[in-house]
């Protein structure tokens, strides 16, 4: 039987895996089995959106010179391949093959010398279109006024009427590289993006998913809160750590291993997925406790927040207790134990009006609250108001 081929667009996710590809000396056959796609198709797609310097020929070296080992001291033009660079040069192409018209030439002139003198005269384009039957014979009055957006006519947009009454789309600036990616070595993204994420949980449907996110409060404080979810149980709890230290939230996790036992840590945290925050750049290496792998990382896509729903929603509740704006530095990880507390035994509807407590405990045991520190909290003590 013939397999199907994939004709699917390259996404950023795709162009990433390229990349990290390239970084780990992969050759374009291999990269193409990985994402299912023909070979040309890589190649084609290094080709046309890599970033070159005028004058770039291909060396007998090295494909490309992202992994070249003679970059640092050659003396010819370059030749790079950067996935966010690469998607948004495809992206604009989409945009500009599709932003001409067919109208030829001629027409486009003759358009022109009805249209500029009408508007001149202080007239609309709609009443020039209607007073016009060789207009009319040609094109719409939408298509006269993308020409004029085009500066395809001798008219300018703002010599229309009414042109301040319509809406006009502001071009989004390029978003800088720091903020798409946190990851410094692409390699470590290799089998942990958000559809490898997407794939393992099918596979292993029983398998508890633990998603990771942080909570700040002003731009000035060196705490944060690492937050951490189990998806099943509506369950959340908080580490106190340093802002923006991968370090740090690596070391949070590990102590918290090291308390619950490897392996009730195995069945809780089975499937981790956090997002490209700074302070997840080291995440993938809590994959392993004494060189055994006993957890699944994953990275969810770049300003994707709905790839960890619930603990986005979950952050609702923490917000209750500490708005935005509030400064964290004042806090102990005792004050966050007892917010979360509170949290913990606030009643869902969506759990048939069960707390988060009760499922946890029932699923894992005191043991395991104990160590994290979360009590139950009579229903009528509830508090979900600001107190730090």
């Amino acid at each position: 039987m013939k397999k199907k081929r994939n004709y699917k667009k390259l996404t950023i996710d795709d162009r990433m895996i390229i990349q990290a590809g390239l970084a780990n000396h992969e050759s374009l056959t291999q990269i193409a089995k990985r994402l299912h796609k023909n070979k040309s198709t890589i190649s084609k797609e290094i080709s046309r959106n890599g970033s070159g310097h005028p004058g770039y020929e291909r060396c007998k070296t090295s494909f490309i010179c992202n992994v070249c080992p003679k970059r640092g001291f050659c003396t010819r033009p370059k030749f790079y391949y950067d996935f966010i660079k690469a998607n948004q040069i495809a992206e604009r192409e989409k945009v500009v093959s599709r932003a001409h018209s067919r109208l030829s030439v001629d027409q486009i002139t003759f358009i022109d010398s009805i249209v500029t003198p009408g508007v001149q005269k202080g007239q609309s384009l709609h009443h020039i279109y209607i007073s016009n039957k060789e207009l009319q014979s040609l094109c719409c009055e939408r298509t006269i006024r993308r020409l004029i957006y085009r500066d395809q006519l001798t008219v300018r947009p703002f010599n229309l009427r009414r042109y301040t009454a319509f809406k006009h789309e502001l071009k989004k600036k390029e978003e800088p590289r720091n903020k798409i990616a946190q990851i410094n070595n692409l390699r470590d993204m290799l089998g942990r993006t958000y559809q490898d994420y997407i794939n393992y949980r099918f596979e292993h449907k029983r398998a508890n998913i633990v998603e990771f996110d942080s909570v700040i409060g002003t731009l000035t404080d060196k705490k944060a809160i690492l937050t951490i979810t189990l998806v099943k149980y509506n369950f959340q709890f908080g580490l106190l750590i340093e802002k923006g230290s991968p370090s740090s939230v690596c070391r949070a996790i590990r102590n918290l291993f090291d308390k619950i036992g490897i392996e009730l840590a195995k069945k809780i945290f089975a499937i981790c997925i956090c997002d490209n925050g700074t302070e997840f750049a080291s995440f993938f290496k809590l994959e392993t406790y004494n060189q055994i792998q006993i957890i699944k990382t994953f990275y969810t896509r770049p300003y994707k927040s709905s790839d960890k729903p619930t603990c986005e929603r979950l952050h609702e509740f923490v917000r209750y207790v500490l708005p935005k704006g509030h400064s964290l530095d004042s806090l102990t990880q005792d004050d966050l134990d007892d917010m979360f507390s509170h949290i913990n035994s606030y009643s869902r509807k969506s759990l048939g009006d069960k707390c988060p407590y009760n499922l946890v405990k029932r699923a894992f045991g005191t043991g395991f609250l104990k160590a994290i520190n979360i009590r139950k909290i009579n229903s009528k003590d509830v508090c979900l108001k600001p107190r730090f």
